[in-house]
């Protein structure tokens, strides 16, 4: 099983099959704290639903017209509106007119975007060099090579719009090696198209040619398509493309996760397990009726048997998983300081240098649930580190 490789390319080039018509959306809200919208208020295809007070995130948006059926701490839910009688118009807002963002520029263009849905801080991060990640994230997630293909001209205008957000200086395309892909004005790279290649941190080393590099940042290829479908429309960001058991749909935002496996023709029994993103490092999820939010890439069902159960056994010390991390660290290890709460250790040990790939988990033999373990010490150590500096500030202000 060491020698087991995860293919990210699908050869898969075909167009997007369009998603269910949802009775009702489950927008997720991700800190919107701000809720635009009250209950029984009727609403158009992109109206605003939420605001969100960081300037760098984007808003969110009804995909459909309906009521507003609930707001919950969670998600904003708009069911449907029944079809008019024969002869009756329906009393639905009118749809947002079309942004031009062609004319912005600087500030103004950031502010229009976030007002769509757009989250920009991914495209305004400081670098010299940036680094369009063209893999599949992980693998059975396979539109990379649909959206490099079929939809290239939405890319494109994805890319025209980056352009005048980003400081980076240069571009470049990390793609599998011997595609024959490109972008205007960008330079390819090829990287060999195997898990976990496509993480951002392996991708900046191969770029390159360092694993110490700075001014490099990454910016998934799911992004810029979805900047590329706003640039194209001037209207809100209301779908997004997921991979349903490597099956490309279109989606509403906020569609449950039930209804888009039984559109996409996957039964769900007793036992099975719902992950939400990729196999590798996306979370299982008991409610079913869970929105598809904005970032979401992936949709898997895992039917009951397909792998033996995560156990809570003692780590047996084989080494496998020291052996496949990309970080080189020791997975056990820290897990196990995790567990005991030793989070000075976990720092020792380099927890910080994880790239939670998910790797260690596949190939631990005792089925511990290794990344989340240590997404848990990562958290731990974060809400640590806050109160550290929040009783370090509270010094000042007494001091002054």
């Amino acid at each position: 099983m060491s020698n087991a490789k995860f293919s990210l390319t699908y050869g898969d080039k075909g167009s997007f099959l369009d998603g269910p018509v949802p009775a009702e959306l489950r927008i997720p809200l991700a800190g919107h704290e701000t809720k635009t919208v009250k209950k029984k208020a009727v609403v158009g295809a992109g109206t605003l639903v939420a605001d969100h007070k960081n300037a760098k995130t984007g808003n969110l948006h009804s995909g459909i017209p309906g009521t507003v059926a609930d707001i919950t701490a969670d998600c904003v839910v708009v069911a449907a509106l029944e079809a008019p009688a024969e002869g009756e118009a329906p009393a639905v807002p009118a749809s947002p007119a079309p942004v031009n963002l062609a004319s912005l520029q600087g500030e103004p263009l950031a502010a229009a975007l976030k007002e769509l849905g757009v989250d920009t801080r991914p495209l305004l991060k400081k670098c010299d060099t940036l680094i369009i990640n063209g893999l599949n994230p992980e693998p059975g997630i396979t539109f990379a090579e649909t959206m490099l293909s079929a939809h290239k001209a939405t890319l494109e205008a994805g890319l025209g719009v980056l352009r005048k957000l980003s400081p980076a200086s240069k571009m470049v395309l990390a793609c599998p090696e011997g595609a024959q892909t490109s972008l205007s004005g960008v330079t390819s790279a090829g990287v060999k198209a195997e898990y976990p290649n496509s993480l951002d941190e392996l991708l900046i080393a191969k770029v390159s040619g360092s694993e110490k590099s700075s001014g490099y940042r990454v910016l998934p290829l799911h992004t810029l398509y979805n900047l590329g479908r706003v640039a194209e429309t001037g209207l809100p960001l209301t779908e997004a493309v997921v991979s349903v058991q490597g099956v490309n749909y279109t989606v509403k935002i906020g569609t449950p996760v039930s209804v888009l496996l039984q559109h996409a023709g996957h039964q769900i029994a007793d036992g099975d397990m719902v992950i939400v993103g990729g196999p590798m490092r996306g979370s299982a999820t008991a409610n079913l009726m869970l929105g598809i939010g904005k970032d979401t890439a992936g949709l898997f069902l895992i039917k009951q048997g397909t792998f033996a159960p995560v156990t809570n056994h003692q780590c047996i010390s084989c080494g496998e998983c020291v052996l496949n991390c990309p970080a080189r660290i020791m997975p056990g290890l820290v897990s196990r300081y995790v567990e005991v709460r030793q989070y000075d250790h976990c720092t020792k040990e380099g927890i910080q240098h994880c790239m939670e790939c998910g790797l260690c988990a596949y190939y631990c033999p005792a089925r511990r649930p290794m990344l989340q373990i240590i997404r848990l010490g990562k958290h731990q150590i974060a809400l640590k580190e806050a109160q550290v500096s929040a009783c370090s500030l509270q010094g000042e202000e007494g001091v002054a």
